[in-house]
């Protein structure tokens, strides 16, 4: 029974601070004009043209797979209109490079589809 009490606290701690928060950076290096957070789970388009890195949160839920998101690029100059690249990542707290050129990002969640630019 304690068992369980301590495993539902640590569980809800590990909730508490869980960040979902993205921020695109001037640089290479996710240290320089950071913007303001970017729910991972919110897969509207941000127009972030000329941003030289992203960085990608630790959510505090490890590997499971609603941990994982896709980050879809488009480089033309329309807007979110199609996915460029993308890359499939699990939320654990790291620096993304990006294109200084690429026009918008968004965040879905799961694994990302095929390009269609």
């Amino acid at each position: 029974m304690i068992f369980n009490h301590l495993f539902l606290l640590a569980v809800a701690a590990t909730i508490v601070k869980a960040d979902f928060f993205a921020n695109f950076f001037d640089d290479s290096a996710c240290t320089q004009n950071g913007g303001i957070g970017v729910d991972l789970r919110n897969p509207g388009c941000l127009g972030e043209a000329g941003r030289g890195s992203v960085f990608i949160p630790n959510t505090g839920l490890g590997t499971l797979d609603d941990n994982q998101f896709c980050l879809v690029i488009t480089s033309s100059s329309g807007s979110c209109t199609c996915q460029s690249s993308s890359n499939t990542f699990t939320a654990t707290g790291f620096c993304k490079v990006l294109n200084p050129s690429d026009q918008s990002y968004r965040f879905i969640s799961g694994a990302c589809g095929p390009n269609n630019c």
